[in-house]
């Protein structure tokens, strides 16, 4: 039998071993809720990263109950206050009917943005007494939303302020049963954190938003604009082409000359409006985009047929290639020639007298390829991608040799893409370019493509 002394070591060691256990055991217990409270920080992250329009509710149900049973997200936008509930407990999301909705910035200074608002400071607090309306017995609205924060309040509350661009945009107040905890330091940084990716959010949310009215305003301009600039163009070429069939009486030549550069400017100068037209129309999702089949070496005559003259009084070699028998696209018959007669045009511009332009089709899989090359200048490597951005021209300034909105070959690659095909560029400098406008080829039995492969914009305009 042991001696007393040896048996007292004996429990004391055993007794101090269970009590490492359990603090070991606690330590991990913390160790794992902490990498939990960190993959949910990292996950909405990576939320907020990805998405413009990330829901910050959504950001915030993955912290509970581990930060609380309930939290109120208060928002403050254009001078109004809007407040949510957020909890996993069924039992308290029947209150959410009463506290949420327009919140009263001169209201209850008790929790949630305004007293983020007048505190300017995250807050532990052992339990809030939100204060009853003044109209409390005449407003049942108010009344209910005033004994439903009473009863979540009866407990600890964390109130955390939500920041964007130096200035409180909003608050998160996170609350729990009388019977638990009060919040401690860490759960308080964590908030913080939280709060901080929420004020991201909203920020994200908030420019977004900006650029989208932005750019509709744009749209919305350069369309009344074109329209409004249609008009007066029409009425010069009315009353040019009636003095070119002597309706006002005979025309010298030099009378004829000058009429004949008045309709030539008024029709390059309808040709950039109609541009910027369908580009506005492009990028406010307004123009529509209907699919048909039609016979690919068509579209290459109708495209080019009012550009023959041009390229003949330029004495450029021009050449209509023959395309594969019976080839045909689903694609729209106006976007195709419109971009067909844009590439033309362009080698036109660019090709120097004396030099040569052929345009031809092939098929290749499912697509039916349409090519135009030039011997003209060619496009230095680093602008053959940038071409392709709105209002980017090679030459710049007021000396360059050849007008254009940079607009063509922006408007021609979304058409192309709209249409399930593809508008690329292969060229080298000092020695010529060519174009492939890619559309997807029309089956033997129909004019069905591929599922998928034409994007139909609905709308007009």
């Amino acid at each position: 039998m042991p001696a007393p002394e040896g048996q007292a070591l004996v429990e004391h060691l055993v007794d101090r071993l269970a009590r490492t256990e359990r603090e070991l055991g606690i330590a991990r217990q913390t160790i794992a809720e902490s990498e939990r409270e960190r993959a949910s920080l990292r996950n909405a992250a990576r939320q907020v990263a990805s998405n413009e329009r990330v829901d910050a509710v959504e950001l915030v149900r993955p912290f509970l109950p581990a930060l609380g049973q309930w939290c109120l997200f208060d928002q403050v936008f254009s001078g109004h206050g809007e407040r949510r509930l957020i909890t996993p407990d069924p039992s308290l999301a029947q209150l959410a009917r009463s506290v949420e909705g327009e919140l009263a910035l001169d209201g209850d200074a008790s929790l949630g943005i305004v007293r983020a608002l007048r505190r300017r400071r995250a807050e532990r607090l052992e339990h809030v007494s939100p204060a009853p309306p003044a109209a409390v017995r005449d407003d049942a609205h108010a009344s209910s939303a005033w004994a439903a924060l009473e009863h979540l309040a009866a407990g600890p509350v964390l109130v955390v302020p939500i920041m964007a661009r130096g200035r409180i945009i909003g608050a998160l107040s996170f609350g729990r049963a009388a019977d638990l905890p009060l919040f401690n330091e860490n759960e308080q940084r964590l908030a913080e954190e939280l709060a901080q990716l929420i004020g991201l959010a909203l920020e994200q949310q908030r420019i977004t938003s900006v650029a989208e009215a932005a750019a509709r305003t744009k749209s919305e301009f350069l369309a009344m604009m074109s329209h409004e600039l249609r008009t007066p163009l029409n009425a010069i070429a009315g009353y040019a082409q009636l003095l070119e069939m002597g309706f006002r009486g005979p025309l010298t030549d030099g009378q004829r000359d000058a009429v004949n550069r008045i309709l030539r400017g008024q029709e390059h100068l309808l040709t950039l409006v109609d541009a910027v037209l369908t580009f506005s129309r492009l990028t406010s999702g307004r123009l529509a985009i209907e699919s048909a089949e039609l016979d690919a070496a068509d579209l290459i005559d109708t495209a080019s047929e009012p550009l023959v003259v041009e390229f003949a009084a330029r004495e450029i070699d021009f050449r209509i290639l023959p395309c594969p028998e019976r080839a045909r696209v689903c694609a729209d018959r106006e976007r195709a020639v419109e971009i067909l007669r844009h590439l033309l045009s362009n080698a036109l511009k660019f090709t120097p007298r004396g030099g040569g332009v052929t345009v031809g089709c092939e098929e290749s899989g499912g697509m039916v390829r349409f090519v135009v090359t030039d011997t003209g200048r060619g496009i230095p490597e680093a602008q053959r991608e940038a071409i392709f951005q709105p209002f980017v021209q090679v030459e710049k300034g007021l000396t360059r040799s050849a007008d254009g909105s940079g607009l063509g070959l922006a408007v021609g690659r979304e058409l192309a893409e709209r249409m399930g095909g593809t508008l690329t560029l292969t060229s080298q400098e000092g020695a010529g370019s060519r174009f492939v406008l890619s559309l997807v080829r029309a089956t033997e039995e129909g004019a069905e493509p591929a599922s998928g492969a034409i994007d139909t914009v609905s709308g007009g305009g």
